[in-house]
């Protein structure tokens, strides 16, 4: 099948996640026509052959026999010159591994691959809550943090590709330790696992009602009002905002989303945290960029941003 052929009718976006894979077919104007879903439970089940066998049978029950490209969103420092992953913190095992050559041979089909918080921000700028805006600062807030970052409408990748990683901002000296190796990294309080670090510290200070077993039960218990999870929430915010204020002071964007599966709750810290950086960043660099805004393509911003770059072969809006 030609090469015109296969985009006219679409592509496939992966979206490699710390608890899961995610994968949609979409027509070449954007539209999702099928879905799919994987689960990764525990380290096991993140090594990279299993990883890339998930992938495979993804996109055969998504396209059976078919040929559609295939785009996929990758955790990590993704090396574009030399086409290696070097490093994905939440992944042990995947240094300088060639994903893209690997399911190339594995799928038999042209494949694209781009760091997972990257594809993000293209799908948001494609078809989501980034639409027609050229300067934007994206966060996805789920096993860990990825970043995305447009501007002038081009994305920003640093040399080799491997740069734009917001979530690897120190914010706290001698903080905790980050699957980077380093400490203090915005990734440890304002990821997933990081919130529910936060609400522990919080509930083993102040008990009150049951210990927290899932972000979502810190939210839940704020909203009643218990003073830890209160206190755990305000803390999130903070430490989000101050992972936020230099990247809005770096690139003055027309606008902040936020996505991932923290970001689910949106509604609950949004309110707080546009005030801290009201507070916080220089009003010139921050003018325009508020209300924030809540990914609208939800927990398939990855996959539909990598099908995007495997359909237009550029990282332009």
């Amino acid at each position: 099948m030609a090469r015109d052929a296969i985009q006219s009718e679409g592509a496939i976006g992966v979206d490699i996640g710390g608890h899961g894979l995610k994968a949609v077919r979409v027509t070449a104007s954007g539209l999702i026509v099928d879905r799919g879903r994987i689960a990764l439970d525990g380290v096991d089940d993140r090594r990279a052959t299993r990883v890339e066998a998930s992938v495979h049978e993804l996109v055969e029950t998504l396209d059976p026999g078919g040929q559609l490209p295939v785009g996929v969103g990758v955790p990590g420092f993704h090396d574009q010159t030399t086409g290696l992953l070097r490093q994905s913190p939440n992944f042990p095992g995947w240094e300088d591994r060639a994903v893209a050559e690997h399911l190339r041979d594995l799928l038999g089909r042209r494949v694209a691959t781009e760091n997972d918080g990257n594809c993000a921000l293209l799908g948001e700028a494609w078809t989501g809550a980034a639409r027609g805006v050229r300067n934007v600062v994206m966060l996805t807030l789920g096993t860990g943090v990825g970043s995305g970052f447009l501007v002038g409408g081009t994305l920003l990748t640093g040399a080799r590709g491997a740069g734009a990683e917001g979530g690897h901002i120190a914010i706290h000296r001698d903080g905790r330790l980050c699957g980077c190796g380093r400490r203090g990294c915005l990734e440890t309080y304002a990821s997933g696992p990081g919130l529910q670090l936060t609400g522990a510290e919080e509930h083993r200070a102040a008990p009150e009602g049951r210990a927290p077993e899932r972000p979502e039960d810190i939210f839940e218990a704020s909203d009643r009002g218990e003073k830890w999870a209160v206190a755990a929430v305000a803390r999130f915010s903070s430490d989000l905002a101050d992972g936020l204020v230099p990247l809005v002071h770096l690139f003055a964007p027309a606008a902040i989303v936020l996505g991932g599966g923290v970001g689910g709750a949106f509604d609950r810290f949004a309110p707080e945290l546009e005030r801290l950086l009201r507070q916080r960043a220089i009003p010139a660099c921050l003018a325009g960029a508020l209300p924030l805004r809540h990914a609208l393509l939800g927990g398939d911003s990855g996959a539909v941003g990598a099908a995007r770059l495997v359909l237009t072969g550029d990282k332009h809006q």
